[in-house]
């Protein structure tokens, strides 16, 4: 006998699961549901995001700089050097004879011969400068109206015009005066005579100078005069001829020994320049009991009588 249970009635699939499973399944897929959502949501904001920008990044820049080959600089080739000449050997000059000294006495003017090698003399110091204060006459004499401009300048000289070969001072006897110049002191030292005697302008050759003037003479004694010429001069105090250096010759000195008493002495010094190639005048004194000759003061120095000078030339 078989055993039949008897027949009973069974529910539908679903219910046979059980009510806990069915409650369970139902919230996996709400949470499926909500997990989608949520996915596409992220989505949607993932793209609606803009992008972020690159950062920047340091970019380590590296220069290359082009070497440029330096230029070398040209070699300077060194200037040949002038080759100096030797030395020119200048002779030694022979022993002069020192200047004689004599008594107050008129040589006769020497023959024209060979020109003598100059003596050594030891040349004045220069003038000293004029005083600060001259006092100018208002109305000068009319005999010195050249000079009328040079107070300062109390020598009085006339120039002469003379003849090619003119030997002697004495030539100017036979001539009368062109011009007259004032100077203020005899120390025309040796010079090329194309450097002409100051005051003359381009007169350089075969001219003379009678010159004239007062010294006053401080105290009465010996005095040693000095007269250094090239050519001819001859020095002549009152009227007498105290130094005679006449001829044409270089520069030389001649000297003498004068007696003078105190107060004003009438000085007249005739001097020529014939031919080149220098010229020199030269007139200085040493006091009693002095080492060196000097000029003549200029503050001793005064202009000559009126009725010494010869009538000038008039011009053609």
């Amino acid at each position: 006998m078989s055993l039949i249970p008897p027949e009973t009635s069974l529910p539908p699939t679903e219910e046979r699961e059980p009510r806990w499973q069915r409650k369970h399944n139902r919230y996996a897929i709400g949470l499926v549901i909500l997990l989608h959502l949520a996915l596409g949501l992220f989505a949607l904001l993932s793209n609606s995001r803009p992008s972020p920008k690159p950062e920047a990044r340091a970019v380590d820049v590296v220069l290359f700089e082009a070497k440029v080959p330096e230029k070398k600089a040209p070699e300077t080739v060194p200037e040949p050097r002038p080759v100096e000449p030797p030395p020119v050997q200048v002779p030694a000059l022979p022993d002069l004879a020192p200047v004689k000294v004599a008594e107050v006495q008129v040589a006769p003017p020497p023959v024209a011969q060979a020109i003598p090698a100059p003596s050594v003399v030891t040349p004045p110091p220069p003038p000293p400068p004029p005083p600060p204060e001259v006092k100018v006459a208002a109305t000068p004499p009319k005999l010195f109206e050249e000079c009328a401009d040079s107070p300062d300048r109390n020598m009085v000289a006339d120039v002469y015009n003379l003849r090619t070969g003119t030997q002697s001072v004495n030539e100017m006897r036979r001539r009368k005066p062109v011009k007259r110049v004032c100077l203020a002191q005899l120390n025309i030292a040796p010079r090329d005579f194309r450097e002409g005697f100051p005051g003359l302008g381009t007169t350089t050759e075969w001219f003379g100078l009678d010159i004239r003037f007062t010294v006053n003479v401080a105290e009465a004694g010996t005095w040693e005069l000095m007269l250094l010429s090239d050519d001819g001069a001859i020095l002549s105090i009152d009227g007498q001829d105290v130094i005679n250096n006449d001829g044409i010759h270089g520069a030389s000195p001649e000297t003498a020994k004068v007696q003078l008493d105190k107060g004003l002495r009438n000085f007249r010094v005739r001097y020529f320049q014939g031919p080149g190639f220098n010229l020199a005048l030269i007139l200085g004194w040493r006091k009693p009991g002095a080492a060196d000759f000097d000029y003549l003061p200029r503050k001793l120095i005064g202009r000559p009588p009126a009725d010494t000078l010869a009538a000038i030339q008039p011009k053609e």
